[in-house]
């Protein structure tokens, strides 16, 4: 008996075009900034959303008058240095435009440490005399990766780029971001205005029961319980759908049942959570340690809620403060932002509102419901509890006698 293929993807770009939903409006979007000559595009969001597969996706099958794609990628570099990342590109670029290596003169990486602009001067010169002309359109995977949460530690190869897109009237750049945080306020920052951006966020209904169901069609059949159950537990995610279905593909093989309910669902979650832990740790690693708090607590509100009769989900000040102690004003202000930043980022999702003292606040929940089962699982809020020392120090029992009225007065009798 033949073994089935499992025709699901994880952990790997797609590269057949159909499975690649929303590609006509990001296609759409690109062509029209480069037709009105836009130097820097931005795509973003969270990760595993599909970046690396729409790099190849653009690369190897858009087409624009004029315009050349060239897929490079930054995983992994963020902490080479500027000669290392020119002479890589320099050799990805002569591969990708299927240039033999004897026919074209890349700057060794020794000259290319002396002189950077070698690589524009001698190296992008041929390239463009080859390609006659044409502008060159670099697809820079991963971008985020060359500088910090804090923008305070910035690769030398962002200030070479932004050189670079001044001066070289055909060179076009494509940043993919996958860490989003304030990285769209940076690249505006760092390219002196706002650029043109799109985001690769989660699909909509239709497109995410075209994902459950074409890419295993003919195959295995979804009743249409089992898919609002997929949908309620991936929110649209592509990664997470396609998890869900690459489990249950893998289930209906094992048993030869290729009909898929609601209860087979179930019976998959925990086996989910456990082979897309890499992917769960990705999509969570990119948040300030703020906003993981944030994070945490929320999906803790929402289990204790479940447990509760009243069945009432709180604000996550709420929790914190059940863990952790009284918050300090300041702690209050600072977590009720990075709440606010989540539901931008579409982790969180503002479901309501409660009266805590005198104020009223928001209440959320964890947008995708795969991911809070996920965190509920790995992260214990009672550990992670104590980064609030670490970012909000408390002043001893005495500097806060010494800070206080009494403090004063003492030092005031004592002179």
């Amino acid at each position: 008996m033949t073994l089935i293929k499992n025709p699901y993807t994880i952990g790997s770009p797609i590269y057949t075009p159909e499975y690649l939903f929303r590609r006509e409006i990001i296609v759409s979007f690109i062509q029209e900034q480069l037709t009105s000559k836009s130097k820097v595009i931005v795509l973003h969001g969270q990760r595993r959303m599909g970046m690396t597969s729409f790099v190849n996706y653009i690369s190897r099958s858009v087409s624009v008058d004029g315009f050349i794609f060239v897929p490079l990628s930054l995983e992994d570099k963020h902490h080479y240095s500027l000669d290392e990342i020119l002479y890589d590109f320099a050799r990805d670029i002569v591969d990708w435009l299927g240039i033999s290596g004897s026919t074209i003169t890349i700057p060794s990486q020794e000259d290319l440490k002396v002189q950077p602009r070698l690589f524009v001067r001698i190296f992008l010169q041929q390239i463009s005399d080859r390609l006659e002309g044409k502008n060159i359109v670099l697809l820079l995977d991963e971008f985020d990766v060359l500088w910090d949460d804090t923008c305070s530690e910035i690769n030398p190869f962002i200030n070479f780029l932004i050189s670079l897109i001044h001066r070289e009237e055909k060179i076009f750049i494509v940043l993919f971001l996958g860490r989003q945080g304030n990285s769209l306020e940076f690249i505006s920052d760092l390219f002196g205005g706002e650029v043109p951006h799109q985001e690769l966020g989660l699909l909509n209904k239709s497109d995410t029961e075209s994902l459950i169901t074409k890419i295993a069609e003919g195959i295995l059949e979804y009743e249409p319980e089992a898919i609002e159950e997929i949908w309620e537990l991936a929110s649209g995610h592509p990664y997470y759908t396609e998890l869900l279905c690459f489990k249950l593909f893998q289930q209906a093989r094992n048993l030869n049942l290729w009909n898929v309910t609601r209860q087979d669902i179930k019976g998959i979650i925990d086996e989910s959570l456990e082979i897309g832990e890499a992917a769960f740790v990705s999509t969570v690693e990119v948040l300030s340690t703020r906003e993981k708090l944030v994070l945490y607590a929320v999906a803790e509100a929402q289990k204790e809620a479940t447990k509760s009769s009243k069945s009432n989900i709180v604000n996550p000040l709420v929790i914190l403060e059940r863990h952790h102690g009284k918050l300090a004003r300041k702690m209050k202000e600072e977590l009720t932002k990075a709440a606010e930043h989540l539901v931008n980022l579409k982790f969180l999702q503002k479901i309501g509102e409660q009266k805590l003292g005198k104020n009223v606040t928001p209440i959320y929940k964890v947008k995708i419901e795969l991911l809070r089962l996920w965190l509920l699982k790995r992260v214990s809020l009672t550990a992670e509890i104590e980064t609030i020392n670490e970012l909000f120090p408390q002043k001893s029992f005495i500097d806060q006698i010494l800070n206080s009225g009494l403090g004063k007065w003492m030092r005031s009798h004592n002179n």
